[in-house]
């Protein structure tokens, strides 16, 4: 997205000049979180005050004639320099860091195309990070969330989770991996499947389900990809606080669940583009109204009376 802003876009985010619409599409881009982390750190740099008469008494005493070429402009340069090397270092870091991430937003996809060849789509308010260096001897994938792999056939490729590792060689395949939920799904080749309590090896329409009660499930399907890439989430016998979750991520609302069940299980689908038939068609099932909030972020569960 900044190739295609004109050469100051950076100096006008850091002095407020961005419209809205350009701001709202620069905190969508992957590396937004980067430049917030420069340009704190920027702010952060504290220039020290030099007693000039004091330092030019020091150089005098040292030799008369370093007094002489040494004098006080120079010694004022001293504190921009320092400013100018802590700046340095910090876009160095910023610049050769080995690691790739993608941090995708409420209700957002983001589909990346790997160094390989290899596909890999982001759901919503999920992490993925790579290392770059080390990509060609081994091709590893960091996830927190959720995301749809396509894997071009080559070294064994990785998927690694708080929950476990998913290792293919070439295939399609979704994993989930939120909290103690964890969920893998292949749709094309074998997935083996190494989770904190199980080892799996899956074939195309077959997956697995581990949930944080010590439930393992074997799944089944026919579909031929996720569902939510083409904008629906899908879920079958899923405790509804998963669900809840999954709302919260694409629509960026809290819901307010003291008064339900969250261990009930909700099978069916709702829509990831219409906050209010996907809202309808989740408390319908639980026999369950609700309302939203005036701002539109937080939505209470409301009990029909009979």
């Amino acid at each position: 997205m900044l190739d295609k802003k004109d050469d100051i876009f950076l100096a006008r985010w850091i002095n407020g000049e961005l419209s809205e619409e350009e701001l709202r599409d620069f905190k969508s881009h992957p590396d937004y979180t980067h430049y917030v982390k420069i340009n704190a750190g920027i702010n952060a740099i504290e220039i020290r005050d030099y007693d000039v008469e004091k330092e030019l008494s020091f150089v005098k005493s040292k030799s008369k004639l370093q007094a002489k070429n040494k004098n006080t402009p120079i010694k004022k340069l001293r504190p921009y320099l320092t400013v100018a090397a802590s700046i340095a270092i910090i876009l160095g870091i910023f610049l050769y860091n080995p690691q790739k991430i993608y941090s995708s937003n409420y209700g957002e996809q983001i589909s990346v195309i790997l160094h390989d060849g290899s596909e890999m789509i982001i759901n919503a308010k999920s992490i993925a990070s790579f290392d770059k260096t080390s990509w060609n001897e081994k091709r590893e994938v960091s996830l927190k969330g959720e995301a749809f792999f396509k894997v071009k056939k080559g070294r064994k490729f990785t998927v690694v989770t708080d929950n476990g590792n998913i290792s293919v060689l070439g295939t399609q395949f979704n994993v989930q991996s939120q909290d103690s939920f964890f969920e893998v799904t292949c749709f094309e080749g074998k997935v083996k499947v190494q989770s904190n309590t199980a080892k799996k090896i899956l074939t195309s329409g077959n997956g697995y389900r581990s949930i944080e009660n010590g439930t393992q499930e074997n799944l089944s399907f026919s579909s031929k990809k996720p569902s939510w890439i083409a904008k629906t989430s899908s879920f079958r016998s899923v405790p509804i606080k998963y669900v809840f979750k999954e709302l919260e991520e694409q629509y960026h609302i809290k819901i307010k669940t003291s008064n339900i069940n969250l261990e009930t299980r909700f099978t069916g689908n709702f829509p990831n583009n219409n906050k209010e038939v996907a809202l309808r068609t989740v408390f319908s099932t639980l026999d369950m109204d609700f309302s939203i909030s005036q701002d539109g972020k937080t939505v209470n569960g409301i009990r029909i009376e009979e």
